[in-house]
């Protein structure tokens, strides 16, 4: 790094020159990967609740019944915490944070 190089105040990286386009274009970059990682994350939720309804019907007695096993009942339950949490994100992204709006 130049000692004549501006470097970011508070991690010390250097800092370059975008133009107005470029920085658009970042913020639409990074915007979309974090779309695609929200995305992704209800995936990883969905697969957990499929687990756990494997596990449950697995579980004896044989099938769907009540009192949910321990281990079916914690990956439901995070499954869909992870799955709502996860939507919320997402609808966030796209109505609050999208640089084309702006």
């Amino acid at each position: 790094m130049s000692s004549v190089s501006k470097a970011c105040p508070s991690c010390h990286e250097p800092v370059g020159e975008l133009s107005e386009s470029d920085r658009e274009r970042l913020l639409l970059r990074r915007w979309r990967d974090r779309i695609y990682r929200a995305r992704n994350l209800t995936y990883a939720a969905m697969t957990l609740v499929v687990a756990g309804m494997i596990v449950w019907w697995l579980a004896g007695p044989q099938g769907l019944s009540l009192p949910i096993p321990l281990v079916p009942g914690v990956l439901l339950g995070f499954g869909l915490l992870g799955y709502v949490a996860s939507w919320s994100w997402l609808i966030w992204l796209r109505l609050r944070e999208d640089p084309r709006k702006r």
